[in-house]
């Protein structure tokens, strides 16, 4: 059976982004899209974020970020009913999900939510991340680093999409990665992608985020800095 995965992570609460994202995914026909956390969290519309992403019926996690907003005043405090229930359906995420009996979709890793898979990775030090799942995993979706990439280790395809809301790779279109699983063919793909960026940067001012923070999502830079 031929299916293709949309992995999208590390949206931060980049509502033009995920916007661009899943017009991208769309355009691919992505039988499934696959969320590995991070969410909410640093960016200006959270909820917006969640609403695309509840109403797509995808498959997601909970990221570090995504704690950090659930315990936020901004989570707490003169909720409309549409935003309690997103902070319930935000709240309700696995840390892990094993989708389709062959993807382990997490945020960092099964260690720890902020635990990272790095593409140096090797087979030993995957094999320990991933202990208790081996025998299942073809594919590791993972995120938290927003660094895009595809390595192959002995079966195990690993896959971190990079960040849909905030690169920080020196590139600052967004990224996101397509896994196409035919049979016992696996391959994934990284995708960047334009977005609204200005329409961002416009809000995040009014809003009074400092021009660090602004340079960082106009460079794709950590901290803006190049």
């Amino acid at each position: 059976m031929k299916l293709l995965y949309a992995l999208v992570s590390d949206i931060h609460a980049n509502y033009f982004a995920l916007e661009s994202a899943i017009g991208v995914i769309k355009k691919r026909k992505a039988d499934k899209i696959l969320v590995a956390g991070d969410i909410c969290g640093k960016g200006p519309n959270p909820f917006d974020v969640l609403e695309i992403l509840k109403s797509s019926k995808c498959i997601a996690v909970k990221g570090n970020s995504d704690i950090k907003f659930l315990s936020s005043r901004i989570a707490k405090e003169s909720l409309s009913s549409r935003q309690k229930k997103l902070i319930k359906w935000l709240a309700s995420l696995p840390a892990i999900s094993l989708v389709d009996e062959k993807i382990l979709l997490c945020h960092g890793s099964p260690l720890n939510i902020t635990d990272y898979i790095y593409p140096s990775i090797t087979k030993g030090a995957l094999l320990k991340k991933i202990s208790g799942y081996e025998s299942k995993t073809r594919i590791v979706a993972t995120g938290h680093s927003h660094i895009p990439f595809v390595k192959r280790i002995g079966k195990i395809l690993v896959v971190n999409g990079g960040s849909v809301g905030k690169p920080i790779d020196g590139d600052p279109r967004g990224s996101l990665a397509f896994i196409r699983a035919d049979g016992n063919s696996l391959k994934g793909e990284i995708v960047r992608f334009d977005y609204n960026i200005e329409a961002l940067v416009n809000i995040l001012r009014k809003m009074d985020y400092s021009k660090k923070t602004i340079d960082s999502y106009k460079k794709g830079l950590r901290n803006g800095r190049g």
